[in-house]
């Protein structure tokens, strides 16, 4: 596995859940669905589904062996463990964040998100703002640079063993988007500061000119 080419806390690549690396069913009890051979387990007097998108492991592993991984979803974070747990997806991914505890998203000086939802949706803007980019009045004119900069679209996963777009097609925009916030940033951690000039301090011993 080749060495991570980034350090925690500065760069981070945040992947979505359902209908991104999974697709999950939830049936309240009882059900025929217990029936079911899919992965499955039970939640609050549901049976819960899951499946994980054929090609969601090998993208989660070609993805950590550069960057930190975590996960950014509109799911309760405890659900969402339970989920990757049961589909032996848990160990590819570090925090997972959702709206119980989107408070606790680390500040990163770049970042790409990789979801199935349209960039310009609700559902973005609210992972954007949890990120801590929110579109106002101030930024109305950027804001669609700012999308295509950090989003990256897949289609989304309904469920089955075919992938029609799979996640590891995307990585070489992954990899791009990356590299270009990291050298920019490299570049401003770089850049020399140069020093305020200042007058010339009067020694105090000394008298003042004379005409």
């Amino acid at each position: 596995m080749s060495k991570k080419i980034i350090t925690a806390g500065n760069h981070r690549v945040f992947v979505d859940c359902d209908r991104t690396l999974v697709n999950t069913e939830i049936y309240p009890l009882p059900s025929r669905h217990i029936f079911d051979r899919r992965p499955k387990f039970f939640f609050r007097w549901n049976t819960v589904l899951t499946e994980a998108r054929p090609s969601a492991k090998a993208f989660l592993q070609e993805l950590g062996s550069k960057y930190e991984v975590a996960m950014l979803t509109l799911g309760h974070s405890k659900f969402q463990a339970k989920v990757l747990k049961e589909l032996g997806l848990a160990d590819l991914v570090g925090e997972i964040y959702g709206p119980d505890n989107c408070d606790m998203v680390p500040p990163t000086n770049g970042f790409v998100l990789v979801d199935d939802m349209e960039p310009h949706s609700l559902a973005i803007a609210y992972k954007m703002r949890w990120l801590g980019h929110q579109k106002g009045l101030e930024n109305l004119q950027i804001w669609p640079d700012k999308l295509a900069r950090h989003i990256v679209q897949c289609r989304p996963f309904m469920g089955g063993i075919e992938d029609s777009e799979p996640l590891t097609d995307l990585l070489p925009s992954v990899h791009e988007r990356m590299a270009q916030m990291m050298a920019e940033n490299h570049e401003l951690e770089t850049e020399p500061k140069t020093e305020p000039e200042t007058e010339p301090k009067q020694e105090l011993n000394q008298e003042p000119e004379k005409d």
